[in-house]
């Protein structure tokens, strides 16, 4: 059976095994004022789902090691069937390899051809744009993507974070505080917005730029806290995080008057055929639920920065839901376009499997249809080319192995 089709089958499981709800009902005399039935009905049912989200985490991560133990068993024994025996061959290999990835990735030993030379940017500019609940995933989101880029074979060399600081974000800088963002290599983190990076970008000289102020003293252009010697064992009480804001110096490989900077926008009339290695590509940094229309495509005009759109309309064809992409999943969609060089490839790595049912109904009778199969067959199948990603109830890679980080909890936004 398709595993996204399983995990749609047991979390309508786990939904019936969690009995009634706890959260109290709201009355009509309870509705506050202004907010419609609708309105009410939408935040009970968000409230239920925030109730039940622990219980199919756990459920997912119990299916996860039943599978794992089954397949292990399996090969052991030497019981499994020659397709299942070539996937479960497959996912070690695939497991060995992001194993020594990130292992050259954390330690800096990545020669110069095995990193793309281009970068992306994560504009963190709309902190005051946002909500509490959206703060805290847009904190996610940065982790993932960072957890993204040092698990893959070929990493982008340097994430670019702007308008990070206690005065630029300050809600932002607050929920990052507990993420050990200082430790995570090949990421820059910049007080100055994407203005003052494209400017330093197309300047040909650094002492022609004129730079809002910033009072923090800069780590050397590109550095980050595992670049520094000596300093491993700081424990994160008695750092000044300010201390490492990077900017307005350009990351190592980054070059005044070759890179330029693209801001990637929905709205968009440019669509990207390719990816290039002299160029930066600028995500927007915001989790607003498409409340804000055309955002990041006038911020850029208003820069003059060219900005260009995804190609999902071409290689996604039956994807009925809205195509408004999280951050990490445009992050990593650039990734796995680098990875493979094949943009329907990189689509369909990194949009989960249930995106494409053309309604609930269909979804619902899809499942129905699968169960029955499942059993009849008294199997639970295993799909032949799962990627090395986390589903919506996972947790994500380790992004912070070894550096006492609290647990990252996986949001809704992810999917």
């Amino acid at each position: 059976m398709d595993e996204e089709a399983l995990m749609n089958v047991h979390d309508e499981d786990v939904t019936s095994q969690a009995g009634p709800s706890t959260i109290p009902a709201v009355t009509a005399n309870d509705r506050p004022e202004g907010m419609s039935k609708n309105a009410m009905k939408r935040a009970a049912k968000q409230a239920r789902m925030e109730e039940l989200k622990p219980l199919k985490r756990a459920a997912e991560k119990a299916r996860r090691r039943e599978r794992q133990s089954a397949l292990s068993k399996g090969y052991a024994e030497g019981t499994l069937t020659e397709e299942d025996k070539a996937i479960y061959e497959k996912r070690k290999q695939l497991e060995r390899d992001r194993k020594a990835s990130k292992r050259k990735f954390d330690n800096g030993t990545l020669n110069d051809g095995e990193s793309w030379s281009g970068g992306v940017v994560l504009d963190l500019g709309f902190d005051d744009l946002m909500n509490e609940q959206e703060i805290s995933s847009m904190t996610s989101q940065i982790a993932y993507c960072y957890s993204s880029n040092r698990t893959v074979t070929k990493p982008i060399k340097s994430i670019i974070h702007t308008s990070f600081s206690p005065s630029a974000s300050p809600r932002l800088w607050t929920k990052m505080s507990d993420r050990n963002w200082h430790r995570w290599s090949r990421s820059v983190w910049w007080h100055q917005g994407v203005k003052e990076l494209s400017a330093a970008l197309s300047s040909s000289s650094p002492s022609d730029i004129t730079f809002s102020s910033n009072p923090m003293e800069p780590l050397d252009a590109g550095h980050s806290i595992g670049d520094r010697a000596g300093e491993g064992e700081e424990k994160k009480e008695g750092i000044n995080l300010e201390n490492y804001l990077t900017g307005p110096k350009l990351p190592e490989g980054l070059k005044s008057g070759t890179h330029k900077l693209v801001y990637l926008s929905a709205d968009a009339e440019e669509e990207l055929t390719t990816l290039s290695e002299d160029e930066v590509y600028v995500i927007g940094g915001i989790v607003d639920r498409n409340r804000y229309k055309n955002l990041c495509q006038n911020k850029a005009e208003l820069l003059g920065i060219r900005t260009a759109r995804l190609p999902i309309g071409q290689f996604i064809d039956n994807l009925p839901t809205r195509k408004v992409l999280t951050v990490n999943q445009v992050f990593d969609i650039l990734l796995q376009y680098i990875q493979q060089n094949d943009w329907r490839k990189a689509f369909e790595t990194v949009i989960p499997q249930r995106k494409y049912h053309e309604s609930k109904k269909a979804k619902h009778a899809h499942n129905a249809q699968l169960q029955q199969q499942q059993q009849q067959t008294g199997s639970s199948g295993i799909q032949a080319d799962v990627p090395c990603q986390a589903s919506d109830n996972e947790d994500p890679v380790d992004v912070d192995t070894g550096l006492d980080s609290a647990e990252i909890i996986v949001q809704n936004e992810r999917t």
